[in-house]
């Protein structure tokens, strides 16, 4: 009879602790918010290799320089690369009564819109980890295309001031959206989100 008592105290508070734990799981599911991001600035903007965070007009770049940029657009083609530098912040710090969660960042399928134009598409290199902070973390998005092939209707002189626009002295980044896919790794499991769209503006 005594062991008979044990197995079912045992058995009750087993399925309690089941209980509560499946509720604290629903509890921090239901209050769990999603990364939020914002693009901050762009750097180590290149043209055909020639930096140009420097630089804010035509007249600026060096005899050599505007030979090397102009041997490109002759060609029909014009290499940049750049970084977007993306603010993140994780709204699961657990301030509001409710459990503090990190987030990791395993996948991003994003798109890339300059001056309202559709451009090229990638993915994350590597996985990123927010903790559940007030602290802003930060996302580093490489990217290189070749602006000749989506804005070469604009001629020599309109691609390179989009492009001193978008990384020169006096840049833009209002300029820059981007259309992503998060997928993200909580203690509870992968939880995809909607498509969200990335701006200067504000954190969305």
């Amino acid at each position: 009879m005594k062991l008979f008592r044990y197995f079912l105290i045992f058995g009750v508070l087993f399925v309690f602790g089941a209980c509560q734990t499946i509720k604290d799981v629903t509890h921090s599911l239901s209050s769990f918010s999603s990364l939020r991001f914002k693009i901050e600035n762009v750097t180590e903007f290149k043209i055909a290799g020639v930096p140009i965070a420097t630089k804010q007009s035509l007249s600026d770049f060096s005899p050599i320089d505007a030979v090397k940029i102009g041997q490109e657009v002759a060609k029909n083609k014009l290499p940049v690369s750049f970084i977007i530098n993306i603010a993140v912040k994780n709204p699961n710090t657990g301030l509001q009564g409710t459990r503090p969660i990190p987030v990791k960042l395993k996948q991003f399928d994003w798109t890339l819109f300059i001056d309202g134009t559709k451009t090229i598409s990638g993915k994350l290199a590597r996985e990123y980890e927010y903790p559940a902070s007030t602290e802003l973390g930060h996302l580093p998005l490489e990217v290189s295309l070749d602006l000749f092939e989506f804005f070469g209707n604009r001629g020599y002189e309109g691609i390179i001031n989009l492009a001193l626009s978008l990384g020169g002295l006096k840049q833009n980044p209002s300029k820059l959206a981007i259309e992503a896919i998060p997928t993200f790794s909580t203690p509870f499991g992968n939880f995809q989100a909607p498509k969200v769209r990335i701006t200067s503006d504000s954190f969305n």
